[in-house]
């Protein structure tokens, strides 16, 4: 068994040329000139990645014309480190300088829901709510750009028309409310809590698990399913043999170099008042029988095995067992492919499910090959394509795998929500040159930080398949994963679904996945429109 963690380095190529112009001059030093261009090429190569991985996915103008939940009042007083009030006055749509460092505090945070909360009532007949709505919507954009790019946040107008006048309707609540995704956040009794909804997530009970934690609970899941074999205590008589010093009723001789000639005496010689020390006892060992009784722990045979169905213990952790469910139904398709998980924080119930699925499913002889990664050790969030924190390992051995998950996991250290999935798979593919493509088992609500090497996957001619765990509502995909799976002509696999024709889209295709419809515009991905809007 091996393991190891690396950092892959970013590598774009250039093209040579003869020589560069600056004006009308001839520039004939090569290293200036390939410098120049390697700068050059790399920031176009970024720009246009980026173009494509954070390209606006939803826009003000579509945001604000959105059809309203209609309530009488809406009650802005639940206290919650999850949600956080952005209170506009009536009519108007400015952020405070406070307001402005907290959405700046909270631009690496998973946001689960936005609320642009306003009030039905118009002072002027000719009011244009939509064009307030927009331009609140067009602040938002200016100083929390991230939550634009996002697929899987749910947006909502609320407006409230519990009063219709003004001197009522001016004190209502208007203004933005974000709600915050928790972060592998569970209650005292361990259960998961997902979503901000849940509002155990603010009882003081609640806590943030450590990785020290979630992989104490993984082998308990793993215990509960393999089963202990039951043991009963008996008493047991045991014989052992020991060394004791038994006298030979002899004496020797004082002088040792003498005791040689085997001479013994009977008596010990020497008499009281005569000076003369009495004769040494000669010594032989003898092995003496002990017998003791002690009691023993031994496995019940008669008894019945206490143990959990794959299934039910799956089922304590989470409702999505994605992973589990779609390794059964593809375990001859990847046999070929590396595996390629995130294990950073909140990932744990899908690992469970990939290491109870090994030990159900592994073959003895037969190679499993898998990285993990998470997101660069005790110094994550490095530099693009150089991360680090990815472990491989290539085994036969169930527990060989099993340990570097969780030295994966106990060499993370947290860090923002998106993560290097690329840079790990690149690094599957640099370790396992023979494999045919990756089965990447992603976190369907982290980013991938590291899109702008898409690139490099693409030019490796391998599928990328994605498991995504955690699918938002109604199936929704993370626009990240959809552009790698199609990219890389590779598919997609919810709990739900399996999306297998995205390489075949082309420019003015409309596709669907989950609730949301996609049109390809050249190489982009434009989201057009989502049940509910």
């Amino acid at each position: 068994m091996y393991y190891t963690k690396v950092q892959t380095p970013i590598i774009c190529e250039s093209q040579k040329l003869p020589y560069f112009c600056i004006g009308s001059k001839k520039i004939a030093n090569f290293q200036i000139m390939k410098n120049l261009l390697l700068i050059l090429i790399a920031s176009f190569c970024l720009q246009s990645m980026m173009a494509q991985g954070d390209s606006l996915v939803i826009v003000p103008d579509f945001l604000s014309k959105l059809a309203p939940t209609v309530i009488p009042h809406f009650e802005a007083d639940r206290k919650s480190e999850y949600i956080l009030y952005f209170p506009m006055k009536y009519a108007r749509f400015i952020f405070t300088s406070g307001d402005k460092k907290l959405l700046e505090s909270i631009s690496d945070t998973i946001v689960e829901r936005i609320d642009l909360v306003y009030t039905v009532f118009k002072r002027d007949k000719k009011f244009d709510q939509v064009k307030l709505n927009k331009e609140r919507f067009e602040m938002l954009q200016l100083f929390f750009p991230e939550v634009f790019s996002s697929n899987l946040i749910e947006w909502r107008l609320v407006a409230q028309d519990g009063s219709m006048e003004y001197e009522g309707a001016k004190d209502f609540f208007h203004g933005f409310v974000i709600y915050i995704k928790p972060h592998r956040v569970t209650t005292i009794d361990g259960a998961i809590i997902n979503t901000v909804m849940d509002r155990r997530v603010d009882e003081p009970s609640s806590k943030v698990l450590t990785s020290n934690e979630e992989i104490k609970r993984i082998k308990l899941a793993m215990e509960a399913v393999t089963g202990k074999t039951p043991t009963k205590i008996i008493k047991e008589k045991v014989v052992t043999w020991e060394d004791k010093q038994v006298w030979s009723g002899y004496y020797l001789h004082h002088d040792p170099k003498k005791r040689g000639k085997g001479k013994k005496f009977k008596k010990p010689g020497g008499s009281a008042g005569s000076g003369k020390k009495e004769r040494p006892k000669e010594f032989y060992t003898k092995k003496i029988k002990v017998e003791t009784v002690v009691e023993k722990e031994v496995p019940d045979t008669n008894a019945k095995v206490d143990g959990t169905s794959t299934s039910e213990t799956i089922a304590k952790m989470t409702a999505d067992s994605v992973v589990f469910d779609v390794f059964s139904k593809n375990n001859t398709k990847w046999k070929d492919f590396v595996v390629v998980q995130d294990v950073t924080g909140s990932m744990y119930p899908y690992l469970t499910q990939t290491l109870l699925y090994l030990k159900e499913h592994i073959k003895g002889g037969e190679t499993e090959k898998f990285v993990f990664f998470n997101d660069g050790d005790k110094q994550p969030d490095g530099l693009i394509g150089r991360t680090g924190g990815t472990y491989y390992v290539s085994s036969s051995n169930y527990s060989e795998i099993e340990q570097t998950a969780f030295a994966c996991m106990e060499g993370g250290n947290g860090g923002k929500s998106a993560e290097n999935d690329i840079e790990a798979i690149l690094h599957g593919y640099t370790k396992f040159p023979n494999c045919k493509g990756a089965v990447l088992i992603a976190d369907n609500f982290s980013r991938v930080r590291d899109i702008v090497l898409i690139k490099r996957l693409v030019d490796a001619k391998k599928p990328v398949d994605v498991v995504i765990c955690g699918a938002a509502k109604s199936g929704d995909v993370n626009i990240d994963y959809i552009y790698i799976a199609k990219m890389t002509g590779g598919t997609i696999h919810t709990l739900s679904e399996t999306y297998e024709d995205l390489k075949s889209k082309n420019d003015g295709d409309v596709f669907k996945v989950g609730s949301q419809q996609f049109k390809m515009e050249g190489n982009t991905i434009k989201l057009i429109k989502q049940e509910g809007w």
